[in-house]
């Protein structure tokens, strides 16, 4: 999956520090300084880590034509790792212990310390040798969409050893920081833009339901003075930010916007007036973990999986949504995404974007590509923001609480 063909994947990142102001010469050129090389003499580090393209894993000629698009630089991070499987090392140091043995008058084959000695140093000759030849070799290609205007980068994989490697080629080649923007993240990020962060820090998991059975020895685990009534919320507090319950229950506000008010949400349009209308649909799965810790997890599959008896059974049962698949439709453009979304991470995979019906030209059907990208981001922000104006004003949230409360409790299993 990238940016250039097919459905894409991304989480995303906050620049900060010495970035380029635009696709320019000098940025194309800290790409080519940091290109991937493969490590000709000798055996590879473990890991290689360089730039390309984005077009294959072998392309490192970076041009204005390949990799600049307006206000964005698009290519990718190559990362090789050489890594013998163990199975493979022992059976090489079996097959030599086999073969000094052999040499042996002794029917038994007992080794001397000696010759596991010789046995484990041809094993390694022989190993080195096929990590210096590229036997091992394995190459992935992370697609990287930089949006320079907007200050932030879009990596098209996640997994934290890619976004180690992220993090330090970055600020090796562009000198710039790399903050994850997790739903704990944009809302620090959303709140500070309005000056709004002081009872950010003291905000804590909502209940919905009442703690399911078995919630007190969690709750007595996690520490003196845990008030049962407030989910642990156990992946956030395990994640990059302690805020990122607030990712859940914006999932789980969008659930109940599409049940009770027709799943139309209005968003703030950045520097106009006028807002725009957000149609939400949940489509083909949907997973759930309990926030308390104790009533384990399940997957839906199928179409409206929001819709089945298990779905609220599991939110009865204090259940939250995790990840989702969905429907987004702009309305005013008349255009949809269909994608699944992790609400903590805020990560958005398997997006299919619209189609560029406009597009005359290769190049331009990546610059629609782009641009979907960027608006489905857009969307996601100004939908959690909407959210966000509710859940920190405390009037409005105990209202909308109590609404999506009595709505779980109405959807019970009579």
């Amino acid at each position: 999956m990238s940016f250039h063909t097919g459905r894409a994947t991304f989480c995303r990142f906050a620049v900060s520090g010495d970035a380029p102001a635009a696709a320019d010469e000098t940025a194309i050129s800290i790409l080519s300084e940091f290109a991937f090389k493969e490590q000709s003499i000798g055996v590879p580090q473990e890991i290689e880590v360089g730039f390309v393209t984005g077009e294959h894993v072998f392309d490192t000629q970076f041009t204005y034509a390949k990799n600049g698009f307006g206000p964005a630089l698009l290519f990718a991070l190559r990362i090789d790792t050489h890594k013998v499987p163990s199975d493979i090392k022992q059976a090489y140091k079996r097959m030599h212990e086999q073969a000094v043995a052999s040499t042996k008058d002794d029917s038994l084959g007992f080794l001397s310390k000696a010759e596991k000695r010789e046995a484990n140093e041809l094993t390694n000759r022989q190993l080195q040798e096929e990590l210096a030849a590229g036997k091992y070799r394995k190459s992935k290609m992370v697609p990287i969409l930089w949006d320079l205007q907007r200050k932030e980068l879009f990596c098209g994989a996640v997994g934290n050893a890619i976004v180690d490697e992220l993090h330090k080629i970055m600020r090796d080649s562009f000198n710039i920081e790399l903050d994850q923007l997790t739903s704990g993240g944009i809302a620090r990020q959303i709140l500070s833009a309005k000056g709004e962060t002081r009872d950010f820090e003291d905000i804590r998991p909502s209940a919905f339901t009442a703690p399911p059975a078995g919630a007190t020895e969690n709750h007595e685990d996690a520490g003196p003075g845990q008030d049962i009534s407030i989910p642990l919320v156990p992946w956030a507090t395990a994640s990059i930010d302690m805020k990122d319950f607030l990712g859940n229950e914006f999932l789980l506000w969008m659930w109940w916007i599409l049940e009770e008010h027709e799943g139309s949400v209005e968003i703030d349009v950045a520097g106009a007036s006028r807002k725009d209308s957000i149609g939400i649909l949940f489509d083909r799965s949907l997973a759930m973990d309990c926030a308390w810790e104790v009533g384990g997890k399940q997957t839906l599959t199928g179409d409206g999986p929001t819709r089945l008896m298990e779905a609220a059974d599991a939110l009865v049962t204090g259940k939250w949504p995790r990840k989702a698949g969905m429907i987004i439709a702009d309305e005013a453009s008349s255009e949809q995404w269909e994608l699944t979304f992790q609400a903590d991470m805020m990560i958005l995979s398997s997006v299919k974007l619209p189609d560029p019906d406009e597009a005359q030209s290769p190049r331009e059907v990546i610059e629609a590509r782009i641009l979907s990208c960027r608006r489905i981001a857009e969307i996601f922000t100004g939908m959690y923001a909407k959210f966000l104006s509710v859940r920190m004003d405390p009037n409005a949230w105990a209202t909308r609480k109590e609404a999506i409360s009595k709505w779980i409790q109405s959807r019970k299993r009579k």
